[in-house]
């Protein structure tokens, strides 16, 4: 009697192993970092035919973590076009109009089943740091469509103090570093457009204009998340 006890409460405990092991599966599949959680919470702030339609993700935080998020939607009943909503510690700190001279473009909204791992992308970025030598204690992220016609890629901006130690491309599709520019790069590029799409120098220029069609187009707290200063709303 008790060894067929012991035999059913056996199987009861495999049986409910089994059953808790897939659901353990599809979480960690599922599981894309901090940022798929702010998109989450973003997207209950805007109304529904808005929810798919991600212009850009913007990420401030720790080489292991982001704590901040700036997701903006594609809304086109507003000037700008674009609809801030700003996420920390998993909870809506506000949400207003991308405002500051930049119209965003329907054309470069993407699905938000694009967003992929940033945990992965700041993973790739510190083993091209650790590799190259180059020391920095905080991140600026971002992910957007710059182009159609360009790869989707996450832009991990090295910080060391206050100080830019130069951005790490990483690819959305595999999380493989796709290219590495100096600050000093990055600085320099003014946005023109002279130099080759895919070189380094274009995507040095590429970044340079999005940094600053970013703090442009939500205003002063992400000109301060990117310079350190604040000028925009003052």
């Amino acid at each position: 009697m008790n060894s067929r006890r012991l035999t059913f409460v056996a199987s009861i405990g495999l049986a409910a192993f089994c059953a808790m092991a897939p659901f353990s599966g599809v979480a960690r599949a599922q599981d894309t970092g901090s940022v798929n959680q702010a998109f989450q919470i973003a997207r209950t702030a805007v109304n529904p035919e808005l929810q798919t339609k991600v212009v850009s993700l913007y990420g401030l935080g720790t080489p292991d973590a982001i704590q901040k998020w700036y997701v903006i939607f594609y809304d086109p009943s507003v000037a700008s076009h674009g609809r801030a909503v700003l996420v920390q510690n998993g909870q809506i700190v506000k949400t207003y109009e991308a405002n500051g001279g930049t119209t965003y473009s329907s054309h470069l909204a993407f699905d938000p089943s694009r967003i992929t791992s940033d945990q992965l992308a700041l993973n790739a970025a510190e083993n091209y740091a650790a590799k190259h030598n180059i020391a920095y204690n905080n991140v600026r992220a971002l992910l957007k469509q710059t182009s159609v016609n360009k790869p989707f890629r996450w832009r991990i901006e090295l910080m060391d103090s206050g100080e830019s130690r130069g951005f790490v491309m990483v690819n959305a599709v595999d999380d493989t570093v796709a290219d590495y520019v100096s600050p000093n790069s990055a600085k320099a590029s003014g946005g023109s457009g002279s130099h080759a799409t895919g070189s380094v120098a274009g995507d040095a220029e590429q970044f340079g204009s999005d940094v600053k069609n970013t703090f442009l187009g939500i205003g002063g707290d992400l000109q301060q998340f990117f310079t350190g200063e604040r000028t925009v709303d003052r």
